[in-house]
């Protein structure tokens, strides 16, 4: 079955201008998508499609190189079978762990105060990835109709965007 998605990749967009001169290079986004794709090796979605694709197209949307390596990351702890340790032994820079841990879905933590601990930290990098996250979850939990899953993902969204700056 074939899915055609159409993602608005600036809407709410947080936007940070302190990347692209950092500690991140090219080899850092590689390695990042070389990490994510080992953790999620073998992994499905709902849906039945490799875990992966989903991490490539959140990183895709980054805007700033970090953006782009966290959204290659933002599951692996959560869903493939890594710790913030091992990345942090991978020498992934700090500013990427940081977000990543964000990103990461703390069990102890109901969904909606997960959600909170994003916004409340002022991460551009975790808050712009989680962004895209959701509209990617979003857009999937809509073509494969995932009801309860599109009611959750619109809410945090929007909590997302209702605390954003005016621009």
């Amino acid at each position: 079955m074939k899915f055609k998605f159409e993602i608005p990749l600036t809407i709410g967009l947080y936007i940070d201008t302190s990347d692209n001169n950092g500690p991140v290079t090219q080899d850092t986004i590689e390695q990042c998508i070389r990490i994510a794709s080992k953790a999620l090796d073998g992994k499905r979605d709902l849906d039945g499609n490799a875990a992966i694709l989903h991490s490539l197209t959140v990183g895709m949307m980054g805007i700033t190189d970090t953006e782009k390596c966290v959204g290659f990351l933002h599951d692996v702890i959560e869903d493939g079978d890594m710790s913030l340790n091992e990345l942090h032994f991978e020498n992934i820079p700090e500013e990427i762990l940081e977000a990543v841990d964000l990103c990461t879905h703390d069990c102890s933590l109901s969904y909606d105060e997960y959600i909170q601990r994003i916004i409340d930290s002022g991460n551009t990098a975790a808050i712009n990835v989680k962004l895209n996250d959701l509209r990617h979850n979003l857009a999937r939990a809509k073509a494969g109709s995932h009801l309860d899953l599109v009611e959750k993902y619109e809410s945090a969204l929007a909590k997302i965007e209702k605390s954003l700056p005016e621009r």
